[in-house]
């Protein structure tokens, strides 16, 4: 693909939050069990995969405690951010920032839509078929940030049901350590009730707390944000952050 198809935005109906309700492989295996979520604004994706066997942990520090086999269920786990590319029927998702790390693999699909909120992708190679259903939650607003001191990068998007952050640590670490999670890329998926509440994240201790009010970070916000401001996170509490670049809110079909 070209630099000009790097720089278009996806096609209108790509756009929102969508669940996967299934993968089949062509070696005969599934997975319908594992929560997947894939965010897509007009340029930028996020996307996060917890296993159904990845441990529940109530703080950290419970990393210490996990045995082997259970610390390879959390080094199980995935997401990834960055930037979407769609060419025709092609879909391709080019992530800046990964759990555990950024790879080298190509990430395609060939996409076909089986009704305006059903998603139906296929591998490049054929190896695998996934079905996705989109959520209802309206427009989708966004941006991607760089720490103003450490140069960390982030992706926040957003609609009125649906939050999705992903952050490079103050120093990305390069294997998943229990004793350093601090350094871990985070990715957080929470869900508007009351206050937003997060319902998945690569930090399991986060999961089913109430993170902050939905006034404190909203769309109406974020449609303030312009090119370059310094802006403060709640998701990322005494972190200072350069808006880098916005997606476009817009309403899925």
């Amino acid at each position: 693909m070209s630099a000009d198809d790097a720089g278009r935005d996806v096609p209108r109906e790509y756009l929102g939050v969508w669940r996967r309700l299934g993968i089949w492989r062509s070696d005969g295996s599934c997975d319908l069990s594992t929560r997947v979520w894939w965010f897509q604004s007009p340029r930028f994706h996020i996307d996060l995969r917890i296993p159904a066997d990845r441990p529940a942990l109530a703080d950290a520090a419970g990393l210490a405690r996990l045995s082997p086999e259970q610390l390879n269920h959390v080094h199980a786990q995935t997401g990834f951010a960055g930037l979407t590319v769609v060419d025709a029927a092609r879909c391709e998702w080019r992530p800046e920032i990964a759990f555990p790390a950024v790879g080298t693999e190509l990430d395609a699909g060939w996409m076909r839509f089986d009704s305006p909120d059903h998603l139906h992708e296929t591998g490049l190679d054929n190896s695998y078929e996934e079905d996705w259903l989109r959520e209802a939650g309206g427009a989708l607003h966004g941006a991607r940030l760089v720490e103003v001191d450490s140069g960390a990068v982030a992706y926040l998007l957003l609609n009125e049901r649906w939050m999705a952050w992903a952050c490079t640590g103050q120093e990305t670490a390069s294997r998943l350590d229990r004793l350093v999670h601090q350094q871990w890329p985070e990715f957080t998926v929470l869900r508007k009730h009351e206050d937003w509440t997060v319902e998945a994240s690569t930090l399991p201790w986060l999961e089913n707390t109430t993170q902050i009010r939905y006034d404190a970070l909203n769309a109406a916000l974020l449609c303030r944000w312009r090119h370059n401001n310094e802006v403060a996170v709640p998701l990322a509490p005494g972190r200072r952050w350069r808006v880098a670049e916005l997606a476009a809110a817009a309403t899925p079909r």
